[in-house]
């Protein structure tokens, strides 16, 4: 049964803290319009019309030839000029910085009819043929004109940033373009250390050139014009040197870099040398951000990555940096910039997957829940299988989601679906998940533990490359590989998944979700401590509740949560449970509690790294509750036995006895009683009723007389301890067996003041000194263990829900080693490739040399034109889902027929300067 539904309590009182407020707030019109078409926050509708819309291209007059004109609105903000389809946003539609914006014009006509004519730095003419009333359409042209002025001011910062996109340098390079730019942008790791994959099996070249042919008919960055080619071209996956702006335009984070240009570098320059939790965390995942790829085995990549991280986490102090964080990063920067990936990832936090890397985790966890839902009314065999199993699906599936299947499959894969990703949002890893659950339903239903359901999804990873009908009689068929099939399975066959079904089933489980992910990540992970003979699992509870609240305690100020202790938080875990901790200031007053906590620390402390996790905490405190006397002053000898000899030095010895003088102190003090002194009390109590049966009154004790008799009995076995510890202590040079130690009470001597005299204890030695007194035996059986308070409650203080982003760093790590096995071996692929190539190129011609080398080249089209059969092939059945042409039908606006009659019935002396070519009335003019 699914983890979430087996779970009924109620959300904690503090859930509300946790949750994201935006998401409570019904969003206004202009908020719901920028997020519709991804705009900056702030942007306003200042006007709206109607609209048909025309456009030219100067480069291919013929391009939009015997189109019918898309028919929609346009909208007018501080910045923009957006426009859709009414009938499919895919069929045309755009947002149109007004810094692009080179000229409008007002085309001449009759009484009825409003036409502008809009001309972009792209070359690109867009005609918007206004519907409604005349006066509304004044309005429209009246406030555009006034928004292109107040513009103006910001025309050289639009100029700078051209400079920093390649579509631009690409058709300047081929003389396409008028502007002046002699250098290509700074890019991604990838120019230096090369893309993943193939170039040439991803026919790299060919889609280059496709782009290249897009950019002069449809305009590019700023002033794009968005046709269902543009959406083919991004499904068949896009050009290594484009995939950066691509993603960018895709998301919008491209209108950030532009409003702020200078930001990332202040941010850097402002924060420098400056600490803080965030950067301590960066510091210890750089190296392993995507190791595997060569540009993170050297200092640039990581620099680069630690420059993004570290500016996020100063922008973003209440995110501060997530785990995951990292692989995303250091995916973007293969293909992005700095300064873009900076800007992709601030809108990707912020915008596309809101709370996946917050301090709660909330996004990624809700939209795991939602996932299941899906998968139980899309998948109802999976999901009771599932159910029957209590297999759980969302620990096999919230890898995927929270790393963008960056480190569940090869990278030249996942790198396809992080193209739709960033073009259609979130919906595309529900989609993608379902389809991988889809195609590999037969072998799932067949098992029965989570184990198995695993490994097959990774051996499907494994073979994305491979046929998916590897036995087809058609070549067709058997040439169509597993990841083809996946594309095709999820948004052909999951279609119906869309934002708004996302967000009603957001909306149904997000009051409960937290309360239910934290329920069952603190069961799972409970369940795989080791097991444990003194603590019983309700008190692991209680211990596992104390270890995130002291931890996330600390480690909240950045927003950065951990699953590891430090020394701080654990001295505050301890003097929470214990009786023996010393809270008072000695200001350099000799030894205290603190150094034999930090004994106990380093102890635990397995990997030496100043941090221990629960699993070392548990089985510490485990041995300090010990049960078993022998066993118990055995752990403690272990405490000092630093070097693992079996043995503890003379100085080491000195350290016991002050460690057990400190620990001791609170029945020393008198302060707490122990068995003994209870004892007497008791059988004082008991005499004094013996001798007086008919008193009724409470028997008043003389409490003060047996606090002192404890006293004295701690400090005697103080004192005797360290006095038979070196009596008995064993040469350096000589072992005395046990046996031949005899028992006195009778120091002959004491040997700590000859320290020219090395001498040891051993296990055997130090348990006999321990037993030869009996405060101190049973300090070690009963007083100490006693003294320590696992089941205590925690205080209602602290939230019993932790930090829950650190919670999978472990599935994290189990994706990474997947997708790095599966990358090695398409490396080995690639490199039998590159060997076989080497060889056969010994055999040809200087001609073909001369060839290959300009097939390496993606810049320069004067002399190219595409392979019509790559074209067919980029462009087949994979590229035609979600990108069916749409087709308006026969409902014409009988208005834009007048209107377009009207315009083409102007006489051509209204229509003419005088050297005979056509006026229009000038509105705007920035060229």
């Amino acid at each position: 049964m699914s983890f979430f539904e087996s779970l009924r309590d109620k959300a904690v009182a503090t859930i509300t803290q946790v949750l994201d407020k935006k998401e409570e707030v019904k969003l206004t019109k202009d908020e719901l319009f920028c997020k519709e078409y991804n705009l900056p926050d702030g942007e306003t509708i200042l006007s709206e019309s109607a609209a048909e819309v025309g456009v030219k291209s100067s480069h291919n007059k013929d391009a939009y030839k015997n189109i019918p004109f898309p028919q929609g609105r346009v909208y007018a903000t501080q910045h923009f000029l957006v426009f859709r389809d009414l009938f499919d946003h895919r069929n045309c539609c755009f947002t149109i910085h007004l810094l692009s914006v080179k000229k409008v014009e007002r085309l001449p006509s009759r009484d009825y009819g409003f036409a502008l004519t809009i001309t972009t730095h792209s070359q690109i003419s867009v005609t918007l043929y206004l519907i409604g009333l005349r006066s509304d359409s004044e309005k429209f042209a009246q406030t555009l004109k006034v928004i292109l002025k107040k513009n103006l001011s910001n025309i050289n910062k639009f100029q700078i940033f051209l400079k920093t996109c390649y579509s631009e340098y690409l058709l300047a390079k081929n003389q396409i373009s008028n502007e002046k730019i002699d250098s290509p942008p700074n890019g991604g790791l990838g120019l230096e250390f090369k893309f993943p994959g193939n170039a040439k099996d991803s026919k790299d070249k060919s889609k280059m050139k496709l782009w290249f042919d897009l950019f002069r008919v449809d305009g590019r960055n700023l002033s794009l014009i968005k046709t269902p080619m543009f959406y083919k071209l991004v499904r068949v996956g896009l050009p290594n040197r484009l995939r950066g702006e691509i993603w960018e335009l895709c998301c919008g984070s491209m209108y950030l870099r532009l409003a702020d240009q200078t930001e990332y570098e202040k941010l850097l320059s402002q924060n420098m040398h400056k600490k803080s939790i965030a950067i301590e965390e960066i510091e210890k995942d750089l190296n392993r951000s995507l190791p595997e790829y060569s540009g993170y085995q050297s200092p640039i990549g990581i620099e680069r990555l630690r420059r993004v991280l570290t500016a996020f986490s100063w922008k973003n102090p209440e995110i501060g940096y997530c785990q995951a964080m990292n692989i995303v990063v250091a995916a973007l920067l293969i293909y992005m910039s700095e300064e873009q990936a900076f800007w992709t990832l601030n809108l990707l936090c912020d915008k596309i997957v809101p709370g996946y890397y917050s301090k709660t985790m909330y996004g990624t966890l809700l939209d795991q829940r939602v996932f299941e839902s899906l998968v139980q009314s899309t998948l109802p065999m999976i999901w009771e299988h599932v159910e029957k199993n209590d297999i759980q699906l969302s620990v096999v599936s919230l890898p995927w989601f929270l790393s963008l299947y960056l480190t569940s499959m090869p990278l030249v894969f996942a790198f396809r679906i992080i193209d739709i990703f960033f073009l259609q949002g979130a919906k595309t890893l529900f989609q993608v998940g379902l389809a991988i659950l889809k195609v590999n339903g037969e072998e799932l239903l067949k098992t029965n533990d989570d184990g198995t359901f695993i490994s097959i999804i990774k051996e499907y990873f494994n073979t994305l490359d491979q046929s998916a009908h590897p036995n087809s009689p058609n070549p067709k068929f058997r040439n169509i590989t597993k990841f083809q099939e996946l594309l095709v399975t999820a948004f052909k066959e999951f279609s119906i998944i869309n934002d708004e079904m996302i967000n009603k089933h957001r909306l149904k489980y997000r009051d409960s979700i937290f309360q239910n992910i934290s329920s069952f990540v603190k069961r799972t992970e409970i369940r795989n401590l080791p097991k444990l003979a003194n603590i019983d699992q309700a008190t692991l509870s209680i211990i596992y509740d104390r270890f995130y609240a002291f931890v996330e305690s600390y480690n909240v100020t950045l927003g950065s949560g951990s699953s590891l202790m430090d020394f701080k938080a654990f001295k505050r875990f301890m003097n929470d449970i214990c009786d023996w901790i010393d809270n008072r200031d000695h200001q350099g007053a000799g030894v205290t509690t603190d150094d034999f906590l930090r004994r106990l620390f380093d102890n635990w402390d397995v990997e030496g790294a100043g941090f221990i996790s629960l699993s070392d905490l548990v089985i510490g405190l485990n041995k300090l509750v010990e049960k078993d006397l022998m066993t118990s002053i055995s752990n403690f000898f272990e405490l000092y036995d630093v070097r693992k000899l079996g043995r503890i030095d003379r100085e080491g010895i000195l350290q016991v006895s002050e460690d057990l003088l400190c620990i001791t102190s609170p029945w020393k003090d008198g302060i707490l009683f122990d068995r003994i002194t209870d004892g007497l009390i008791s059988q004082t109590a008991l005499n004094e009723q013996k001798k007086n049966p008919d008193f009724e009154g409470e028997i008043i004790i003389d409490r003060l007389k047996f606090e002192h008799q404890q006293i004295e009995r701690y400090l005697s076995g103080a004192s005797t301890f360290i006095q038979r510890a070196f009596e008995y202590a064993q040469p350096v040079e000589e072992e005395i067996l046990i046996q031949d130690l005899v028992m006195d009470n009778k120091i002959s001597h004491n040997a700590a003041l000859n320290p020219n005299t090395p001498v040891f204890v051993n296990l055997p030695t130090f348990r006999m000194v321990v037993l030869a007194d009996e405060t101190y035996e049973l300090f070690f059986s009963k007083t100490f263990r006693k003294s320590i308070h696992l089941d205590k409650p925690l205080d209602s203080k602290f939230d019993s829900i932790r930090n829950l982003r650190s919670m999978f760093d472990g599935l994290l790590a189990d994706g990474r080693k997947v997708a790095r096995v599966v990358r090695d071996r398409v490396d080995v692929a690639a490199n039998n490739v590159l060997h076989n190539n080497e060889d056969n190129s010994s055999m040809k011609s200087s001609k073909s040399k001369v060839h290959e080398e300009e097939e390496e080249r993606d810049d320069d089209f004067g002399v190219i034109s595409i392979n019509e059969a790559d074209k067919d092939l980029l462009l087949g059945a994979e590229a035609q889902v979600l990108t069916d042409p749409v087709h308006p039908g026969s409902g014409a606006n009988r208005d834009l027929k007048r209107l377009h009659q009207e315009n083409g019935n102007v006489p051509d002396s209204e229509r003419k300067d005088e050297k005979g070519e056509i006026k229009n009335l000038i509105e705007f003019d920035n060229s």
